[in-house]
């Protein structure tokens, strides 16, 4: 799992040109407030895991229309279902924190789904019933650091919450004359944010070796706010919100977790 992890967060972090900096700054803004008091505390590793993520997505745009010319896209979940399914990988590690049920927690994700579907409709009254409509979506692709704090609620039970940083990736379209329609898909590709902050909220169970959670994401800063084209600027933001369900393996699992810090 983290052989694989590591080779698709090295394929997309070559898409993104200078995205090295922004991912290295975000590990160190994002590890250093887990890893400090954890040197500082006298802490030690609790567990090292690797897992698999199955998301519920959803990524409503506004406004729910937007005329550009003979162009209108409608973004209104009419259109199309607003939950779209995708998935997540992750290698994290969980790091007790002095005596107390605390502990932080570090992951380096990438996150896969698919995007809400919208209509894009033109009038061509060359055609005989006029109006055509196309459809088109934002696949979201990212690779992501969290710093998550948690609270361990019993032996096997917790609760977690924390700030995500996510790279972005934008899909590409090459623009041609013949086709109108790539220059508009590619403003609206272009119009995704590199980078965003999410927040994360959760509540887990370890049994075993095995570590399970039931997690909320929602966006602080938005995946979109406008975008260009022919000169003109558009209102155009969407925000990321996602339920996971997520299942990991502990590669590591420190022989005294939980035995003195829980007993009662």
């Amino acid at each position: 799992m983290p052989t694989l992890l590591s080779n698709i967060v090295s394929s997309r972090i070559a898409l993104f040109p200078g995205s090295q900096h922004w991912l290295i700054s975000g590990l160190i803004g994002v590890l250093v407030p887990v890893l400090i008091p954890t040197i500082v505390m006298g802490q030690h590793l609790e567990a090292v895991g690797a897992a698999v993520s199955f998301n519920v997505t959803q990524s409503r745009a506004f406004p729910l229309v937007i005329p550009m010319g003979t162009y209108t896209l409608l973004t209104g979940t009419g259109y199309s279902r607003l939950d779209n399914v995708g998935y997540r990988l992750t290698a994290y590690g969980r790091w007790q924190l002095g005596d107390s049920r605390l502990f932080g927690q570090a992951e380096l994700g990438y996150t896969s789904s698919e995007g809400q579907e919208y209509r894009l409709t033109h009038y061509r009254p060359i055609i005989p019933i006029g109006l055509v409509v196309e459809g088109f979506n934002h696949p979201l692709h990212r690779v992501e650091v969290a710093a998550l704090a948690g609270w361990h609620t019993g032996r096997r039970t917790y609760v977690l919450a924390g700030p995500v940083l996510a790279l972005n990736q934008r899909e590409t379209i090459e623009v041609s004359d013949r086709y109108p329609l790539t220059a508009i898909y590619h403003s609206l590709y272009q119009s995704v944010k590199p980078v965003q902050v999410l927040a994360q909220v959760g509540i887990g169970v370890v049994v075993g070796r095995f570590d399970f959670n039931l997690r909320y994401e929602q966006g602080i800063t938005p995946y979109t706010t406008e975008f260009e084209y022919e000169g003109n600027t558009y209102g155009y933001r969407q925000q990321i919100r996602q339920g996971l369900f997520t299942a990991g393996l502990l590669l590591y699992k420190s022989k005294q977790q939980l035995q003195e810090k829980l007993a009662y």
